[in-house]
């Protein structure tokens, strides 16, 4: 008992130390991309309001991130007549050696501090956070309480045929929020070509960033208005960029990411309900010793001649407990291929009947939910919490305190 007092009263010196610091952000990747549509039921057109992306902690310690961020490179399409007013007349980005990236429109970003277990994944919604298939069958279902979406009708991203209102099982602490400098109603993304990427604004609230004028960037020869306007993202804040082409119409396509972010690009047929996944790095996922037996090979869902190289199938390997490592060798040729369907249409979740003390949902009650607890009361007071205070709420008094510890104590001493 001595043991665990003292190991509170050092958790709780982090509480009144205020907001958690950074952990591992760097090690945040873009699992998946899912933003080209899919088929209607009945074959007469394409539904692309079913966007999303999946963000993955690629390493076994846990990811702590504040002010994270996602952005698109401009122009919207990697085919777009207008991406030459990039180019200079040597052929090279006009920002190459500006270090800035610029982002087009406006940039969402996550609410509070985002904590992502090891070799676990967070799935952002990006438009149509409800379940899709009840009206397209190859579409996607995103009402599930542990999914985030961009949702933040306050900022000008109010156009409801993007921005339904989020199932009602998505808590409004994993509404993420937008910094519109645009002039759209909804965030742009591709449906062809994005090229995306994930940032943490190191020194400065988003909201702060994105508002200065002073931080905003137009192309040559475009405008300085709200239709063009980029804000400049350092390049030593991006965490990962992927830069997609249309594989439709290759020869038109330029890069928009510098070589620095992603020295290659993966190509999308759109229109299908494919996705573009990460490959596995075979031999850093192998070399895990809780991976033994737990490894399901011949992967089979690449299609068009792209797949992935390891053989490894991740999502099957995932639901057998394995841990996967993906590649991150900031090129997506060799990073990426195209699925031939996004991987969450696969998903469903398993029912495990609630602990009453157990914070951390790992079946047991121990002191790691003290420190859950611990982690909720840190967050709340310094902004909303990303994690689930309705579980750390264990006396269910309608507050996260010191009282919830004791009664997991007591819930120990039971055991």
């Amino acid at each position: 008992m001595k043991q665990i007092l003292l190991f509170i009263a050092c958790l709780l010196s982090t509480v009144h130390a205020g907001a958690q610091t950074d952990q591992n952000a760097d090690q945040i990747v873009i699992k998946e991309i899912y933003c080209g549509g899919c088929p209607k039921d009945e074959g007469s057109d394409v539904f692309h309001m079913d966007k999303s992306i999946v963000l993955y902690n690629n390493c076994p310690e846990l990811v702590v991130a504040t002010n994270l961020c996602l952005g698109f490179a401009t122009p919207y399409n990697a085919e777009a007549n207008s991406i030459d007013r990039i180019y200079d007349r040597e052929g090279i980005l006009v920002y190459e050696d500006e270090g800035f990236i610029p982002a087009r429109n406006g940039i969402w970003y996550f609410p509070s501090t985002l904590v992502i277990e090891p070799f676990q994944q967070v799935v952002v919604n990006v438009h149509g956070a409800i379940d899709n298939t009840k009206t397209y069958s190859q579409s996607v279902n995103y009402a599930f309480k542990e999914y985030y979406c961009m949702y933040d009708p306050e900022s000008g991203y109010f156009n409801t045929m993007y921005y339904p209102t989020p199932s009602d099982v998505i808590p409004d602490t994993h509404y993420l929020k937008a910094v519109k400098y645009g002039q759209a109603n909804s965030w742009p993304l591709s449906t062809t070509s994005p090229a995306l990427f994930l940032f943490c604004t190191e020194d400065v609230s988003p909201v702060d960033f994105g508002n200065n004028p002073d931080n905003l960037w137009y192309a040559p020869g475009e405008a300085h208005d709200a239709i063009n306007a980029n804000v400049m993202v350092p390049v030593e804040w991006i965490i990962d960029g992927v830069e997609v082409f249309n594989g439709a119409k290759i020869e038109s396509c330029k890069k928009r990411l510098t070589a620095d972010i992603d020295a290659g690009y993966v190509c999308l047929t759109n229109r299908l309900g494919h996705s573009l996944y990460r490959n596995v790095d075979k031999e850093m996922t192998e070399a895990l010793a809780e991976n033994k037996g737990k490894l399901v090979y011949n992967y089979s869902l690449g299609t068009d001649g792209s797949t992935d190289p390891s053989g490894i199938d991740a999502e099957e390997s995932i639901l057998k407990g394995a841990h996967i490592v993906y590649r991150d060798w900031n090129d997506s040729r060799n990073d990426f291929h195209e699925r031939l369907r996004c991987s969450l249409r696969d998903y469903h979740p398993q029912v495990v009947e609630p602990v009453k003390g157990d914070v951390n949902v790992d079946g047991v009650v121990d002191v790691a939910d003290i420190s859950a607890i611990i982690s909720v009361m840190a967050s709340l007071n310094s902004q909303p919490s990303t994690l689930d205070t309705i579980s750390a709420d264990v006396n269910g008094d309608g507050t996260v305190d010191v009282a919830d510890i004791s009664t997991v104590i007591t819930i120990m001493s039971r055991r």
